[in-house]
């Protein structure tokens, strides 16, 4: 069971670590049209391979997202486990992604839930476009907000993380309470960070890490060394903080359409699968994706033939000899 919490709350945090954005915001128009985007029908997306789940992690823009108005959703990440092969993969779509939206116009993919309308049939038009541009047949997903996050990293008890100077002045002009860290920041060192903390240093983006990364490459440094403290923090959890924690995700969900076998299926897989290393895609991968400004919005175009067979390839392209 223990090991069931803490992958699920790893999961739920992952979500954070994702670019935000692969364009340069100061460049909104466009000298062409964006080409043709080749989407599946359908009927031409492939069955999901048997012994593989896929579990979509939905993270809104908004501290306290409802489901009448979710904002963006900018934190996209695909959960997928194969049971086979015994893999957990994640695969992190970027925010500003340029789509075909089903009425046939260009749009960004973390606009989609504005477009389309909150809630429900916002979020499972998200998940189609995501499943006709990528040739995929998710249906299991899961909405959170910062707010949710920040509760279920209290849940487990906050986590220690050591910042230097500029990430302490940072912080400190952010304007996070004295009390969310102990002991409060000061100058660079080792603080122990509540949920609250710890999601705002994980937004951080302009400021180097200790490594002298910045931008998104620093944000999903600072996302793995939040992750890495939660985890071994969880090694000896007991039963007691198990059902905490268990208590916190359950009530910090806006959305999802998993069933109670839905949540029964993947507490056994997670059990099976545990001490699985985790491995990671992001999409688009590298050298297929160009700037493109859309009515007015940085967008990126997107080579989807290429990032197509690349998800395939990481995702499905295991082989397992049985006997």
């Amino acid at each position: 069971m223990r090991t069931f919490f803490r992958f699920l709350c790893l999961l739920l945090c992952i979500v954070l670590m994702m670019p935000a954005s692969l364009a340069s915001s100061s460049m909104y128009e466009s000298t062409r049209d964006p080409d043709p985007i080749p989407v599946l029908s359908e009927n031409e997306i492939p069955p999901t391979p048997e012994g593989i789940e896929h579990y979509m992690l939905i993270c809104c823009d908004r501290w306290d997202a409802k489901l009448e108005n979710l904002g963006h959703t900018d934190g996209l990440i695909l959960v997928t486990v194969d049971t086979y092969a015994r893999r957990v993969m994640l695969t992190s779509f970027i925010r500003d992604m340029l789509v075909l939206r089903p009425d046939g116009d260009f749009g960004r993919i973390n606009n989609i839930c504005g477009k389309y309308g909150s809630g429900k049939n916002g979020i499972e038009t998200l998940v189609g476009v995501i499943n006709s541009h990528f040739g995929l047949r998710i249906d299991k997903y899961i909405v959170v907000d910062f707010g949710q996050v920040e509760r279920i990293v209290d849940a487990v008890g906050g986590v220690d993380i050591t910042i230097t100077d500029k990430e302490a002045n940072y912080l400190k002009n952010y304007r996070i309470s004295a009390s969310s860290t102990e002991p409060a920041i000061n100058k660079g060192g080792t603080y122990h960070f509540s949920g609250h903390a710890a999601v705002i240093y994980m937004r951080i983006r302009k400021v180097q890490t200790i490594s002298g990364a910045t931008q998104d490459v620093g944000r999903t440094e600072r996302a793995r060394t939040v992750l890495t403290t939660i985890g071994d923090s969880l090694k000896d959890v007991t039963y007691e903080q198990a059902v905490n924690i268990m208590q916190a995700v359950l009530e910090n969900t806006v959305l999802t359409n998993m069933t109670a076998a839905d949540m029964t299926k993947a507490l056994t897989i997670a059990l099976d699968l545990k001490g699985t290393p985790i491995e990671s895609i992001r999409m688009p991968i590298d050298g297929t994706y160009e700037l493109m400004p859309v009515a007015g919005m940085a967008t990126q175009q997107i080579d989807y033939i290429e990032n197509r067979k690349a998800l395939d390839d990481f995702l499905f392209g295991s082989f397992v000899v049985m006997e």
